[in-house]
């Protein structure tokens, strides 16, 4: 079991709040259990139960080390507003994965009414750092407009996938000497001819995610997957 434990006091841990009431009434934990929290900013911490109170359990750590389940790649996620329970899965897959940062982005085709509860998307963060073994939660950021997206891709490596690409592959475009990273994902209605333009000037690439049009939630999840194993992430 891992939680997380912002600004640990190392003297005298507790779990309060959410974390509490998830460890002492959803997952049933007792005193003599030992558990696993981690700080949000790279080390872990293996404790044991020392006390179950009606607000707050408290911890005796045994240990502490740097987490190791966190990427050597720098990867920043831009998703276009979609959909808010589209999203959040957007936002878990990409935690599980290794993002750095998720940068949601109002473009041509954003559906303006789709609000999105930023105070959910971290919690759905958080609760996959916890299941996957980051130590790190990523950063979600307010939206951005598109031109804004554009000052920021002259300074990173950034790739999109774009349904009028046919040539240009992840493989063949990703600079793996270069281990910062940005992808874009478009919404549903895809990009716009003069959006993949300005794009285009300032340096980011487009990618071709095969002949089937995918969703954005999907497409970020597909595009994340190519990097990750493409940098040398996964070994399969």
């Amino acid at each position: 079991m891992r939680f997380y434990l912002p600004s640990i006091n190392r003297s005298h841990p507790e779990l309060i709040g959410e974390a509490h009431t998830h460890a002492a009434y959803a997952r049933r934990i007792r005193v003599g259990d030992c558990l696993t929290v981690f700080d949000g900013a790279g080390r872990d911490y293996y404790c044991k139960v020392k006390e179950i109170k009606k607000d707050k359990t408290r911890l005796e750590i045994l240990d502490a080390f740097e987490n190791v389940g966190e990427s050597a790649i720098t990867v920043t996620l831009y998703l276009s507003v979609i959909k808010q329970d589209r999203f959040e899965l957007a936002v878990q897959k990409a935690t599980e994965l290794g993002v750095k940062k998720i940068v949601p982005v109002y473009s041509a085709f954003t559906q303006r009414n789709f609000g999105l509860n930023y105070d959910r998307l971290n919690k759905i963060a958080i609760s996959a750092c916890e299941q996957c073994g980051r130590s790190r939660v990523p950063i979600i950021e307010h939206t951005l407009d598109f031109d804004e997206l554009i000052d920021r891709a002259q300074h990173t490596q950034m790739i999109f996938p774009w349904e009028r690409e046919s040539n240009g592959t992840l493989q063949a475009v990703l600079d793996k000497g270069n281990t910062d990273i940005s992808v874009f994902i478009g919404p549903e209605g895809g990009i716009t001819a003069d959006e993949q333009s300005k794009l285009t000037a300032v340096g980011a690439k487009s990618v071709t995610l095969g002949k089937r049009i995918l969703r954005a939630e999907t497409a970020a999840i597909a595009a994340l997957s190519v990097i990750y194993y493409e940098m040398g992430e996964w070994n399969l």
